[in-house]
């Protein structure tokens, strides 16, 4: 019997073609650099970052969306015709809200204008939204002052606007008011309808300021002020007692800026009159102060703040209740 035997030769390349045979159905079951971990198709992969509130990077209408819930627009000096938008809400129990009477915020030089004011009705709170004209919100100091019924936003680096106030009618807040500061900037007064609690959140891209207001329950300390379509009166309040040294001061719209203050007696002779000049009144609403000296008297006396009418002279403004305090 002849017995064969294999060669050295042929048993490496025996061993070899098996070798490549083996890297051969490696590489076709590994998955390729387009594949990914866990099979991710490309529109996977490339969808866009969130960042720790929850927002997308790109698409800040998607964004604005879901931070605002449902919103109504306002513009000039009344509501308009809101447009309602479906948007996604907060929900009403992250809490947060405060009685703070101060609170700021806010990077220095962040924007130059007010794009946009809008307004949201949520489950247990309401939210007024204001817009800028970048991605990131200016230096901003908000004011609450205890027992009162509104808030102010100051925005000492703000430009212009395009806003300017209106009605919001909601079951919390009522209105807003875009003011020119003597000091620089603006600032903007949102009024309630009664005690409230509120939170405020930055958001950027664009740069939002969103104020949300809760009921607080129980009553003002003081009375609301007295709001008319071209003046605003802060001080006094209605029913306050005044002293022979008065100061009022407020906002308006009148023509040219030119405010009047006079104060009517009992009889409805004038006690006191004065007419200033108010920080705006073409762009925004303008801030105003005038110093009243009042001679005594006894019983109620009524503020009149506004201006003569152009047509027939008649005062045309709104009126405060005050009484002689000594």
């Amino acid at each position: 019997m002849t017995i064969m035997r294999k060669s050295p030769a042929l048993a490496l390349l025996g061993l070899a073609l098996l070798l490549l045979l083996a890297v051969s159905c490696a590489r076709q079951g590994a998955p390729g650099p387009e594949e990914g971990a866990g099979n991710q198709s490309r529109e996977q992969r490339e969808a866009p970052a969130r960042t720790a509130a929850g927002e997308e990077s790109t698409g800040p209408a998607e964004a604005t969306a879901r931070e605002e819930g449902v919103a109504e627009r306002t513009g000039g000096e009344s509501a308009g015709h809101p447009e309602k938008e479906k948007r996604a809400a907060r929900p009403a129990g992250e809490g947060g809200f405060t009685a703070a009477p101060e609170a700021s915020g806010g990077e220095a030089g962040a924007a130059r204008s007010i794009a946009e004011v809008r307004f949201g009705r949520h489950g247990g709170y309401e939210r007024v939204v204001i817009e800028f004209d970048s991605g990131r919100v200016p230096r901003w100091t908000l004011s609450s002052p205890t027992g009162e019924g509104y808030s102010r936003i100051s925005l000492p680096g703000i430009e212009a606007v395009r806003e300017t106030g209106g009605r919001f009618g909601g079951e919390i807040i009522a209105d807003y008011y875009v003011v020119r500061d003597p000091q620089g900037g603006f600032f903007v007064d949102i009024f309630a309808t009664g005690p409230f609690r509120y939170r405020v959140l930055e958001l950027k891209n664009p740069g939002r300021l969103a104020i949300d207001y809760a009921p607080a329950g129980g009553s003002l300390a003081r009375p609301l002020p007295v709001r008319g379509e071209r003046n605003v009166v802060m001080e006094p309040r209605p029913g306050q007692a005044i002293s022979e040294a008065l100061t009022v001061s407020g906002y308006s719209r009148n023509f040219e800026a030119r405010t009047t203050v006079l104060l009517r007696g009992p009889d409805g002779s004038v006690l006191a009159r004065k007419s200033v000049t108010a920080s705006d009144w073409s762009e925004a609403w303008g801030y105003f102060e005038a110093a009243l000296e009042v001679p005594p008297f006894r019983g109620g006396a009524t503020l009149l703040v506004g201006a003569e009418s152009p047509r027939d002279g008649t005062f045309q403004g709104v009126e405060v209740p005050v009484v002689y305090g000594g």
